[in-house]
């Protein structure tokens, strides 16, 4: 029962991997600034302090521009790489709703569900992905264990 559950893990965490490197590579072609850190520590603790002045400055402008979506796409790509994934949830699905076609925004909503282990959450943005890229046969089939997976947990754990 465990291997069905495993495969949907392998290949959204694998969609979502190659969503969040597409982001981050994104963010480095338009970001021009390069730091070559002292020690790797400090370099990490740098990092985090540049992130974390970044999760600021967007969450600033979406209070004064709530519609910017550029700064919503910034809130996100830095709360991934903050792995700061109940944060990224919101942000998510706002950009879902104003662009409900695109399949990368998603699968990376499917991933973070499936990252915090909310299987039962993953399900409604896997179904829109599958509904969206409908020649995707393997997507429907993890799709399909991942429903069996949750409902027989819940018949495991009645109290839940």
């Amino acid at each position: 029962m465990a291997n069905p559950i495993k495969r949907v893990l392998i290949f959204v965490s694998g969609l979502a991997f190659l969503s969040s490197m597409g982001f981050m590579a994104a963010s480095v072609l338009s970001n021009n600034n390069t730091t070559t850190p002292n020690s790797e520590q400090s370099g990490q603790e740098e990092g985090d302090r540049e992130l974390l002045a970044r999760e600021s400055g967007y969450v600033a402008v979406l209070d004064r521009e709530p519609d910017n979506v550029l700064a919503l796409q910034g809130l996100i790509q830095t709360r991934l790489a903050l792995q700061k994934w109940q944060e990224v949830i919101e942000p998510l699905e706002t950009l879902a709703k104003k662009s409900p076609d695109n399949p990368e925004i998603w699968q990376a909503l499917a991933a973070v569900h499936i990252q915090l282990q909310d299987y039962k959450g993953a399900i409604a943005p896997m179904e829109k992905l599958s509904e969206l890229t409908p020649e995707n046969e393997e997507l429907k089939e993890q799709l399909e264990k991942l429903k069996q997976q949750v409902t027989q947990n819940q018949k495991n754990k009645p109290n839940e």
